[in-house]
């Protein structure tokens, strides 16, 4: 056999496909990110969801029954950076209220996580209905009620007429604003009407007699003060604005005033 039949025939090494083993790694790696990418976001879904639901719960203890079942939404990228930063940028608390009376909805931003010192700038909306606001005592103390129209707010109260020293129920039918640097609710009188009676009588000389102010500011943590506010046939909606409250429950507690 010549020595080229016998190289033809001779075993040899066969070179390794290095391509094969790379595509193999690249694989497995990007196998790995994606796993891991869903473990982390697992794991954010996971803190997130706790820290709701703990939000929640101190929240309902501090507003007690009347606020009803409350919701938090805790937003931004990545709770666990969030968590790691020490603030989170953004949440929204609402409550639709235990009987439909009273709902409210806020968007706080900066919440510092070990829960102490103050948040950021807070928006939202406070809405009640004829019967919660008739339960406040600014307006129990007036000796009437009152009850709500399209952009207009009636209130009954007694009316004593000169002269004759006759008292008589009168309706009184208002305009509300917003007044004293967003801490009191305004009532302007635009008609007085006497009810359930035939007699006539003009009562807008004494119309400016029945302005009537709430200070809403009592009833809302110090700080915090309205924007506006809005009434419909069914309820009343006040917007609200804070630069920022105090995490404690004591803080929170704090009122302000109108004075």
């Amino acid at each position: 056999m010549s020595d080229i039949e016998s190289d033809f025939f001779e075993a040899k090494p066969v070179a390794r496909r290095r391509g094969r083993g790379v595509g193999i790694f690249l694989f497995v790696l990007v196998g790995l990110v994606v796993v891991l990418g869903i473990l982390a976001v697992v794991a954010d879904l996971v803190v997130r969801t706790v820290a709701e639901d703990q939000a929640e719960k101190q929240i309902s203890q501090q507003l007690g029954d009347a606020a009803g079942p409350v919701d938090v939404q805790i937003g931004g990228f990545s709770m666990l950076w969030q968590l790691v930063q020490g603030s989170i940028d953004q949440a929204t608390i609402s409550s639709a209220g235990s009987s439909g009376g009273l709902s409210f909805d806020f968007d706080v931003r900066d919440v510092p996580t070990d829960l102490s010192g103050s948040t950021g700038a807070i928006t939202g909306t406070v809405t009640a209905d004829a019967a919660t606001v008739n339960g406040l005592a600014a307006v129990q103390e007036s000796g009437g009620a009152i009850s709500f129209g399209d952009g207009q707010v009636t209130y009954a109260r007694d009316f004593t007429i000169p002269l004759v020293n006759t008292v008589v129920p009168v309706d009184v039918v208002a305009t509300p604003s917003i007044t004293s640097e967003g801490r009191v609710i305004s009532l302007t009188p635009t008609t007085a009407s006497l009810r359930d009676t035939s007699v006539s009588l003009d009562l807008a000389p004494f119309i400016g007699g029945y302005a009537f102010d709430v200070c809403a500011a009592q009833y809302l943590p110090q700080g915090t003060t309205l924007t506006g506010v809005d009434v419909t046939s069914t309820a009343a909606t006040l917007d609200v604005t804070s630069p920022g409250l105090p995490i404690s429950s004591s803080g929170i507690g704090t009122k302000g005033s109108c004075s």
